[in-house]
């Protein structure tokens, strides 16, 4: 799929409240990189964000940086898969086992374990993610559950603390198309 394309765009809206992320993932030597402007509301709370995210050719994050419009930043690096360091190179052992990041503020982060695995139709599997909130940025360990239903395109999430729970449907790029509850493809 990614033979002839170089770089795909996508542009999600939030089912609730305004907002829209433009993001632009692009094919490297080593991997992927995405770039992506978010702006939108989380429990009436306004943001806007960019986050940048390399990734190896596996779908496996090896960077990420987000950066708010008020100031804050924060960048992260994973020098070996399920391992963490922050920006100053300081290890990160609360995130040891996290493969996969979640950024609160966009569904594109959903696209990386369904990238990442290669899922069988039916099989489920328990991931501990490095997830980060879009109010504070401050990221902790949360625990999501992927069960396959059509390998590559359609996969039921859940949080495993029961909170939250969707089928999310991806494009041929493994690129959300709909997140019911959560966000839409727009363009």
């Amino acid at each position: 799929m990614w033979k002839d394309v170089k770089e795909v765009t996508a542009r999600w809206k939030p089912e609730e409240g305004d907002g829209l992320e433009h993001l632009v993932l692009r094919a490297t030597d080593k991997g992927y990189q995405v770039r992506s402007h978010v702006i939108g509301e989380n429990e009436g709370q306004r943001h806007a964000v960019s986050y940048e995210i390399a990734l190896d050719k596996g779908w496996r994050v090896l960077s990420f940086a987000v950066s708010s419009v008020d100031g804050r930043s924060r960048a992260y690096r994973s020098p070996a898969p399920g391992r963490w360091e922050d920006g100053d190179g300081r290890s990160l052992p609360v995130f040891d086992g996290c493969i996969d990041i979640d950024l609160s503020f966009t569904c594109f982060t959903n696209s990386l374990p369904v990238r990442r695995v290669n899922f069988a139709r039916g099989e489920a599997r328990e991931l501990s993610m490095l997830w980060m909130p879009s109010d504070t940025l401050d990221p902790f360990v949360d625990g999501q559950r992927y069960t396959c239903l059509e390998p590559g395109r359609r996969f039921h999430y859940a949080a495993t603390d029961g909170a939250f729970e969707a089928t999310i449907t991806f494009d041929e790029f493994g690129l959300v198309t709909d997140y019911p509850g959560l966000f839409r493809r727009v363009a």
